[in-house]
Order: C-alpha cells, then sequence, then structure tokens
C-alpha cells in the first residue's frame, strides 16, 4: 500500500474539520498522513486542533489565501505517494481512501480517482460522482440528488472535484493554480491532468458524505464565474475559443440578467476589469499548458455537455431560451473543434 498524504483546508470550523480528521484516523489502510491548513482562523481552531491531533501537521497561514493556495502549502510539504486534497465537511467511510488508493495504482495513466459522495443530511441521496462540466465551463455535480445504488460502475469524468492522484501528477502541474481564490480551482486542475493525457475516473466503492449546504452568495457567482472565464482563456486553443464564443457570448447575456436580479452586476464588472488586468499573467499560464498538452480539445470536449445543467438554481430564462439554444450549438461545432 501507498504511503498517502490528505490535506484539509479549514477556516473558523474546528469542530467540522475535526470530525473529517476523525474520519482519517479510522481509515483501514496504512497510516495516513493528515496536513491541516488552517487558513488565518479567529475561532481558536489552530489551539484547538493542536491540542486534540497532536500528530496531524498543522499549517499556519496568517490569512485566508483561498481553497487552491492553501492547499498549495499543503502539497509542499507532503511526502506521500498518493495525494488527495479535501473539504474539511467531509466524512470519509473507513476503507474509502484504500479504495481509492488501490484503484489508482490498476492504471499508469490514471491521473486522479474521484469517490462517490452522498449527502450526509439526507440519506440514500448522492452528492455527486464525478462532475459535469459544459463546453462553456459551467460545472455542476454529476448525478445531484439521485438515488444512491449499489450498481454504479466506474467511469472517465471531465472534472474530478474531489480526488486523489499520484504525486507523479503533482510533480508535472505543480498543483493549483495559485491565484484561483475559490471556486474552479479543482476544474481547472483536472483539465492541465487531461491536457497532459492522463484520465480521471470515479471509484463506486470509495465512499465519502457531506454535510453540503449550497452557497447563493453574491461572492460565489462572482468568484465562479470570474475563474471559470480564467480558466477557459488557460486551457482552451484559440480556435476552440472562436468556435464557442457565440455561446460564450449567451452564457455572459444571462449572467448579467442574473446579476442585475441579484445584486452583483457591478461586481460582474469588476471581475472584467480584474481579468483585463490579469491578462499578462493569464497569458504567461496558457503558454505554459499550452506547450505541455499532449491531447487535442476535441479529446477534451469529447467529455463535456451540450446541455447546460445547473444545481441548486431554477430558471425559466435557463431552461426554456439559454440551454436549448447551446446544446443546438454545441452540436454543430462539435465536428470543427
Amino acid at each position: 500500500m501507498k504511503i498517502i498524504s490528505a490535506i484539509i483546508v479549514n477556516w473558523n470550523d474546528k469542530q467540522v474539520t475535526s470530525a473529517c480528521i476523525r474520519s482519517l484516523m479510522a481509515q483501514d489502510c496504512t497510516p495516513v498522513e493528515i496536513i491541516v491548513c488552517d487558513n488565518g482562523s479567529t475561532d481558536g481552531s489552530v489551539a484547538f486542533l493542536k491540542s486534540t491531533f497532536p500528530d496531524i501537521h498543522l499549517i499556519e497561514n496568517n490569512e485566508n489565501l483561498g481553497f487552491g493556495p492553501a492547499l498549495n502549502r499543503g502539497l509542499k510539504v507532503a511526502r506521500g505517494d498518493h495525494l488527495i486534497f479535501l473539504n474539511n465537511d467531509l466524512v470519509l467511510a473507513p476503507d474509502c481512501l484504500r479504495q481509492l488508493s488501490k484503484a489508482l495504482d490498476s492504471n499508469p495513466w490514471l491521473g486522479g480517482m474521484v469517490p462517490k459522495i452522498l449527502f450526509e443530511n439526507k440519506n440514500g441521496h448522492i452528492n455527486s460522482f464525478g462532475v459535469d462540466i459544459h463546453y462553456t465551463g459551467i460545472a455542476c455535480p454529476h448525478l445531484f440528488d439521485a438515488a444512491d445504488s449499489s450498481k454504479m460502475k466506474p467511469y472517465e469524468t471531465a472534472c474530478g472535484g474531489i480526488f486523489m492522484f499520484p504525486r507523479s501528477i503533482y510533480e508535472a502541474t505543480e498543483g493549483f493554480d495559485p491565484d484561483l481564490f475559490l471556486y474552479h480551482e479543482d476544474h481547472d486542475f483536472s483539465w492541465r491532468i487531461r491536457l497532459l493525457g492522463y484520465r480521471i475516473e470515479t471509484c463506486p466503492e470509495a465512499v465519502m458524505s457531506h454535510q453540503y449546504k449550497f452557497n447563493k452568495g453574491v461572492f460565489k457567482f462572482y468568484s465562479s464565474e470570474k475563474n471559470r472565464l480564467v480558466l477557459l482563456l488557460k486551457n482552451y486553443r484559440w480556435k476552440t475559443l472562436l468556435l464557442i464564443s457565440p455561446a460564450l457570448l449567451a452564457v455572459e447575456v444571462a449572467q448579467w440578467t442574473h446579476a442585475l436580479m441579484h445584486g452583483w452586476f457591478w461586481l460582474k464588472l469588476k471581475s472584467y476589469f480584474e481579468i483585463a488586468m490579469g491578462l499578462p499573467a493569464i497569458l504567461k499560464k496558457r503558454a505554459q499548458v499550452q506547450s505541455t498538452r499532449q491531447v487535442n480539445d476535441r479529446e477534451i470536449t469529447g467529455l463535456h455537455e451540450n446541455r447546460l445543467q445547473l444545481s441548486g438554481i431554477k430558471s425559466p430564462l435557463v431552461e426554456n431560451w439559454l440551454s436549448p439554444f447551446l446544446e443546438w450549438y454545441g452540436e454543430r461545432i462539435r465536428k470543427w473543434i
């Protein structure tokens, strides 16, 4: 069995993080290296975690670095052959890491193994089993709120969400984009792994439960939408971006409408300004990504969805206009990508 390192990010949530740590300590495989990156908590988390779990590796950040940047600090010191990053509100079944590690070892071209995540407060229902990605970059948990089944099979997914990966993947990618403060950092990481020619697959035998809470705050919409555009700029070829540009414009019009209705229109405008100001750095990262890619965009978009799916949001505008248009348009440009 390979050495496994698990990295958790905590921010003012010591009790929830404690449950995650205890589930890691109860794994039925070899001892797990547990690394907690605390993002400047003010609720006494650091002192509590030090006294309660003296054997974990606790990294104290002086401020809230965001999810991906904090994980990078944990990955930098991790000693494991297999690495997994976790939201602090996940609780793992006792055999979860063993199942993921075993599956990851089964094929050298596996760049990530994804667990099945169930709702903690909705017995027998799935929170995610991989992530569905629309060709415009919008992400939605696969099988969100579907009934769990013991007959589920592994499949290749466009985005892992939470997943285990080998050290070689970390060395090849250098981890998460440090400029993505929150949201889409897992999507970007998954995309870059796939561009290197590796597959990301699900493992139905590996199970976690999640204290899921859908965030409808304006910061989520602002940050998620900003990062979605950044990762498209980084990871698609220019030809693909040109081909999907009418679809991207349609999504932006829908986002302007949503932003006006829900009070984050100025944040939407702010995101465009920030992308423009950061464009030199984005283009530099893009050059690195494109120079190392091993597969073309047709293979990448082969796992992308034509029809738009959203979790936690119901909108007649999306269901009756935007999604049908995106599906129609996506079907017609596939052969040109």
